[in-house]
């Protein structure tokens, strides 16, 4: 099963928000490096410049976001952080944020892309072995590295109808689901 993924406007920031704060502790400290509360997930998304950085998703078909992915963009890198919630893990989520995060880097000509851990988030650094970033381990801490070729017309292509592909997969999911409340309220 293919898994669509879109970027996320400015104006939803708030469900990446409630996304965040669906992680338990445990993947909070995963995803973040360190425990992190409820106040703190929330200024962390309220200081996401929209102008520069990219948030992408994927939803389910009740339009809840279970995996997203931040791409935090400087002039000669990208930094990605990754989160999938514990019921939607193992079905190529994970993968397919990777993916789209590298791709947009790429379209932008960014030429380094790397992601930040610690050493025991295990299958971050898994996925980013199999996407062909090198890793680092040090202390307790990892970081995995890849550096990105220059765009070309097919990869312009590709990210052109990923988002296009992803606005539909959301406007078919957000049609259904209101079809599933009107039958709901009729039959109920």
């Amino acid at each position: 099963m293919q898994v669509i993924t879109r970027q996320l406007p400015r104006h939803e920031l708030g469900a990446y928000a409630g996304h965040l704060l669906a992680l338990d502790a445990d993947d909070r400290r995963l995803r973040f490096g360190q425990a992190i509360s409820d106040g703190a997930i929330r200024g962390y998304v309220e200081r996401i410049d929209a102008g520069r950085d990219t948030i992408f998703g994927v939803i389910d078909a009740d339009l809840a976001l279970v995996g997203a992915a931040h791409l935090a963009r400087g002039a000669q890198y990208a930094e990605l952080g990754i989160s999938v919630l514990a019921g939607h893990r193992r079905r190529g989520v994970g993968a397919a944020l990777l993916q789209r995060a590298q791709l947009h880097a790429r379209n932008r000509g960014i030429p380094e892309f790397f992601t930040h851990c610690l050493r025991e988030n295990v299958p971050l650094m898994r996925l980013a072995r199999r996407h062909g970033m090198q890793i680092i381990v040090e202390g307790g801490e990892a970081d995995g590295f890849i550096a990105l070729p220059p765009p070309d017309a097919s990869t312009h292509a590709v990210e052109l109808l990923a988002d296009r592909v992803g606005r539909f997969d959301h406007l078919l999911k957000s049609q259904a689901l209101a079809l599933r409340q009107v039958a709901a309220a009729w039959l109920g």
